[in-house]
């Protein structure tokens, strides 16, 4: 549902996501009756960017009066998936650097948490001896049993 906005004199119909393209046109017009052709550009945008009916970019007759307009919405398109990369490429706003750090810290924790496995593995391999291997099997339980 169009939204209706008044400034001094001049009255416009705020076009939303789900309106006809034609309500668009019809927007960016009185705009640029209102305020002049760069300034109708900016603005149009502006509501383009929070508003735009993505599904009128696919009518060939609304992208080209777009392009006798001036206007271009794929710019609008690429900033926002530019902007969301660049989000998640920054770890909860933190920076790249954080990132690089956990790249680096993950791989040698890693590394140092295998060699103390095998130092504890060397250390209990060295305290073995044949009794404690004979215990581990079920007949050398049942020897402990037996009398000698």
């Amino acid at each position: 549902m169009p939204k209706a906005l008044t400034v001094n004199t001049y009255s416009f119909v705020i076009p939303e996501k789900d309106d006809p393209c034609d309500l668009w046109i019809s927007y960016f017009d009185a705009l640029k009756k209102a305020v002049g052709s760069a300034h109708a550009k900016t603005l149009w945008l502006i509501t383009w960017k929070s508003n735009g009916a993505v599904s009128c970019t696919t009518r060939p007759a609304f992208t080209t009066w777009m392009d006798k307009q001036g206007l271009d919405v794929s710019n609008i398109a690429t900033r926002t998936i530019s902007d969301l990369s660049e989000i998640q490429g920054n770890l909860f706003g933190l920076g790249k650097n954080l990132t690089k750090a956990i790249a680096i810290g993950i791989p040698i924790l890693l590394i140092a948490l295998i060699i103390g496995i095998l130092v504890i593995g060397k250390k209990a391999v060295d305290s073995t001896d044949v009794e404690d291997l004979k215990m581990l099997t079920p007949i050398g339980r049942a020897s402990k049993l037996l009398p000698k």
